[in-house]
């Protein structure tokens, strides 16, 4: 009893000591402070702004105003129509092709039309101004005598010629030419073209001479018949002895400014073109189904004509021509403003 009092004292000792032990060891180990704890809900301080310092001004250049597009020029027409026709003409460069030519100017198409017994070519021409529509003589003035259509179209500088009204096989007939007057004696019907682009064909019975020279006509052929009745219908009757079928020359009118030449393929001379040629009817039909208002019979036969370019596309029955009628882009000079 009494050695089991003495053990449990010397435990509770021994206990007593070693926590007093530990005691002292925890109290003399180096301890860091405690962070002092932050109040509860204290807002948090925000940063002080800091200013970003102003940027100089840069001394960029200024946008360069945007260039002021040149207008573009207005248009200058040639000659009288130049205008009307505006669609025909170019702005003055040339447009060529095989069978067209174009400019400023001038407009003119070439066509052959074949059929089983028949050919013949139409041009189909827009003038600017009449100056370029124009008649030309044989050896380059009235009463030279005659030339080769080829010859005579290289000549003068035509686009396109057409036999014109022979002058030159006869002492009678209204020959005017150019603006000019070389011959007033009357013969058969005529044709006149005058200087604002009317084309009109008068019987010779109804002819006033007088008025026709005041009126100052560009040109006057004397051959005929006139083909049209005065609405531009194909006549029934014909004041005319070469009636059948036949080669044929012809100028049709349908405005001021629009024309047509006319060249039909026949046989004559021993030269067969594998064509019959037009009767006076047939030729007035094919100008009335043009649209045109007047048409005039020209020279025909042998003479019947055409050139383009100054090459003949037409039958070459052999013949020397005294005239032509043609369409040109170039203009004489005024030495030569009286001839061709």
């Amino acid at each position: 009893m009494k050695d089991a009092v003495i053990r449990r004292t010397l435990l509770i000792a021994l206990l007593l000591c070693l926590t007093l032990g530990l005691t002292v060891l925890f109290a003399l180990l180096p301890t860091e402070p405690a962070p002092e704890a932050e109040p509860v809900g204290a807002p948090t301080p925000l940063p002080e702004p800091t200013s970003a310092p102003t940027p100089e001004p840069t001394s960029e250049p200024s946008p360069s105003p945007e260039p002021t597009p040149e207008p573009t020029p207005a248009r200058v027409y040639s000659g009288r129509w130049g205008e009307e026709y505006a669609d025909k003409f170019t702005e003055g460069e040339i447009v060529r092709t095989e069978n067209s030519y174009k400019s400023a100017n001038v407009s003119v198409e070439i066509t052959q039309y074949a059929e089983p017994g028949l050919i013949y070519y139409v041009a189909d021409v827009y003038v600017s101004d009449l100056e370029y529509l124009r008649c030309g003589f044989g050896r380059g003035r009235y009463g030279g005598g005659s030339q080769y259509i080829e010859e005579l179209s290289k000549d003068v500088g035509a686009i396109v010629a057409v036999t014109g009204d022979h002058y030159a096989g006869r002492g009678m007939g209204i020959v005017i030419r150019n603006g000019e007057l070389y011959r007033d004696k009357r013969f058969q019907d005529v044709c006149v073209l005058y200087r604002d682009g009317r084309m009109e064909t008068i019987e010779n019975r109804a002819l006033d001479l007088g008025a026709l020279l005041e009126a100052e006509p560009w040109q006057v052929w004397s051959f005929g018949p006139g083909l049209l009745d005065g609405e531009g219908h194909a006549k029934e009757r014909f004041n005319t002895e070469v009636y059948p079928a036949n080669p044929r020359s012809a100028i049709g009118y349908v405005q001021p400014g629009h024309y047509y030449l006319v060249e039909v393929e026949g046989s004559r001379g021993g030269a067969w073109s594998g064509s019959r040629g037009m009767d006076m009817r047939q030729l007035a039909e094919l100008f009335e189904s043009l649209g045109c208002v007047s048409a005039y019979n020209l020279d025909g036969g042998r003479s019947a004509a055409m050139t383009w370019m100054g090459e003949l596309v037409s039958t070459d029955y052999g013949r020397t021509l005294s005239d032509v009628i043609y369409v040109t882009d170039t203009l004489p000079s005024e030495e030569t403003a009286g001839e061709n």
